[in-house]
């Protein structure tokens, strides 16, 4: 029995996607576009965009409607008219868009939110195989932590980028450390950094001990997608769209000073509030501060020597970079993120995969403690979709 186990849970793990998916739509008419989020003030700016059957929700959308939006325009509406919420920061992140829309296109656009789940768990499923190879036999117990990430879950039936750009970044990991023909990592990579800038920070480090080793042929061939996304980034910028969208933001208008935004998001209109729902946010801080005090112990201990970081035989910079890059991101984040479970979890989506790898090379009880909270996580989520989640007031697509 103990030789199933593995493919018993990712059984398991499959049924239980299923039966979310099932219980979130039932309330509306069962229709998978419902995971779309589209939110009734965008489709009235974007007429043509809801596809007839989809539903358009009264108060309230999420941001899974903002790759529906571009993956329509692209595929179906060729004079680009589309009007999101911030245009370009929401165009440079089109690996997910291109992933769904392409087949959405041939296959049609009412079955969007079908094909996106399938693509997510597919990609989810490969990525959880590849974590498990990638540990010692004696570890592999740890992928339990990754198929069971409530930040993974969220974000495929959400139907955003951060889950299937954490299962490409986990794939890449996989081909580089199995040394699959470099132009089926290349490929992936590329594919990787266009679904989220993040991305970069994987190839950094591979580029950077190639260059020291000076073997400059694949210092530059690793270089080659994170040169084709700036590429991209300037021709974007190149031109003007018809629309700057609702709410366009630049990176300033996402951050605060350190802690800032946590601090305010205890408050409202001066008052300070502490709910039974903030509970998940200081648990999720609670797992940024034992990550920040698990670095701090290491490099002060210098458990993970600086010059592994950009080591190739070693990969370290590949598992520490992406987890500081996110943890700093977190820490300027404005009050927006603190105050929603669904945007601050995308901030932990791809910690959960890297910190198992660390786990696997270094015995630290901090680490510990993220995967036991991140599995609390997981349950809450599921009791907040099945009993706590409120139906919104929707409407049909005409």
């Amino acid at each position: 029995m103990r030789a199933f186990w593995f493919p018993i849970l990712l059984f398991c793990f499959c049924l239980l996607f299923l039966s979310l998916v099932l219980w979130k739509i039932h309330p509306y008419q069962n229709a998978t576009s419902s995971l779309i989020g589209i939110w009734e003030g965008f489709a009235e700016i974007n007429p043509n965009i809801a596809e007839p059957g989809d539903v358009i929700y009264k108060d309230g959308g999420y941001d899974g409607q903002f790759f529906y939006y571009l993956a329509k325009s692209m595929f179906a509406d060729l004079e680009w008219d589309v009007i999101v919420d911030s245009y370009y920061f929401r165009l440079h992140r089109i690996g997910f868009t291109l992933l769904v829309g392409l087949p959405a296109s041939i296959i049609g656009f009412s079955n969007y939110a079908t094909i996106g789940l399938s693509i997510s768990l597919f990609l989810f499923l490969t990525s959880v195989l590849c974590l498990y190879l990638l540990l010692p036999i004696e570890h592999r117990y740890l992928t339990v932590f990754y198929l069971f990430s409530p930040y993974s879950l969220n974000s495929h039936l959400l139907l955003v980028a951060d889950g299937v750009f954490t299962s490409l970044f986990i794939i890449t990991i996989f081909l580089l450390e199995k040394q699959y023909l470099l132009i089926i990592i290349l490929l992936v990579a590329t594919l990787t950094v266009f679904t989220r800038e993040l991305g970069i920070i994987l190839l950094i480090p591979i580029v950077i001990s190639n260059f020291s080793l000076k073997d400059y042929k694949f210092a530059v061939l690793y270089s080659f997608p994170i040169l084709l996304f700036i590429s991209f980034l300037i021709w974007t910028r190149s031109f003007i769209p018809n629309h700057l969208g609702t709410n366009p933001l630049g990176f300033g208008d996402m951050i605060d000073y350190p802690l800032f935004g946590f601090v305010k998001s205890f408050f409202d209109n001066g008052i300070f509030h502490l709910s039974p729902k903030e509970s998940t946010k200081l648990l999720l801080f609670l797992q940024a501060s034992l990550l920040i005090a698990f670095f701090s112990n290491s490099f002060l201990n210098k458990s993970i020597p600086i010059n592994d970081i950009f080591s190739n035989s070693k990969n370290t910079g590949i598992l520490l970079l992406p987890i500081l890059a996110s943890l700093s991101i977190l820490l300027i984040a404005e009050q927006g993120y603190w105050r929603s479970f669904d945007n601050l979890s995308r901030m932990f989506t791809l910690s959960v995969p890297l910190v198992i790898l660390l786990k696997s090379r270094v015995n630290s009880k901090l680490l510990d403690y993220f995967l036991y909270l991140s599995l609390i996580l997981f349950f809450f989520l599921v009791l907040r979709i099945l009993f706590i989640t409120q139906i919104k007031d929707f409407y049909i697509s005409p």
